[in-house]
């Protein structure tokens, strides 16, 4: 019994529902350029765009809690800065699309 306690402890935190039922939304992704300027900086399942801007970087879409730590990762590869995203847009208020906002503007220090 206790090294089933255990085990769980240093699991870390459990996946969302949501995420469980749709594994591709936390998959990790390669990030890539779509075009001059456009990264897709996403999971799997879950898109987010990066827009480099003369004014900074634009985070289109944070997908879900989880799904931040891969995000901001995703940027770095690329080789920006997260002090560098100046401004957390969101497509739409779904869930799978503006979860991971918070934990992004605490990163990025970025206006929502």
């Amino acid at each position: 019994m206790l090294m089933g306690a255990a085990a769980c402890a240093s699991a870390g935190p459990p996946a969302s529902p949501w995420a469980a039922g749709n594994p591709s939304w936390v998959a990790p992704a390669e990030p890539f350029m779509i075009a001059d300027g456009v990264y897709y900086v996403g999971t799997k399942g879950l898109s987010s765009f990066l827009i480099a801007t003369p004014e900074g970087l634009f985070l289109l879409d944070g997908g879900l809690p989880e799904n931040a730590a891969a995000i901001a990762k995703n940027i770095e590869a690329l080789g920006f800065s997260l002090r560098d995203v100046k401004y957390l847009l969101n497509s739409h208020a779904h869930f799978d699309h503006s979860g991971g906002l918070a934990a992004l503007k605490a990163m990025t220090g970025a206006k929502l």
